[in-house]
């Protein structure tokens, strides 16, 4: 029976382990993913994003992107970096996250998704920070079933460390 979802636990030290988990998503990302980051304010969202955009090879890397819904980086694939912590209803109604959900020349990283509503996908992944005390992290990922081999090998990765 094929599972319907995938998930897995990556605890992480510090910033360096964060660090190296981004890259480790970068190399296993494919055109059409989606990353929905949640967590509180400072639980290392924006710090993953960073690193993932220089894995994937940006030269110009994310800052917070509160003020601007929407910023897109160039690299081995374009990430299209949203915020929506300050998003309201009318701001979602004109956004136009639907377009880049699913687009196969780019990877998009969603912070605070909760403003976009339900959204499902195969290529979703969703990414809990959970703080842990100092630098330390729980970082809870779950995916579509379309997804489940990507994760695996990206936890296979980490636990060689």
């Amino acid at each position: 029976m094929a599972r319907s979802k995938a998930s897995s636990i990556f605890k992480s030290g510090s910033p360096a382990d964060t660090a190296r988990l981004a890259g480790l998503f970068a190399a296993a990302l494919q055109g059409g993913d989606a990353l929905f980051l949640e967590g509180p304010i400072g639980a290392g969202k924006t710090f993953f994003v960073r690193e993932l955009a220089a894995a994937l090879g940006a030269k110009k890397l994310p800052v917070s992107a509160s003020f601007n819904l929407m910023r897109a980086y160039k690299g081995r694939l374009k990430l299209y970096h949203f915020d929506l912590f300050r998003a309201g209803e009318a701001d979602m109604e004109n956004i136009g996250l639907d377009e880049y959900l699913g687009r196969p020349d780019g990877i998009t990283a969603v912070e605070w998704p909760e403003a976009a509503g339900e959204q499902r996908g195969e290529g979703i992944l969703r990414v809990v920070f959970g703080l842990g005390g100092g630098d330390r992290r729980v970082i809870k990922v779950s995916a579509a079933a379309a997804r489940a081999g990507a994760l695996a090998g990206i936890e296979a990765k980490w636990l060689k460390k």
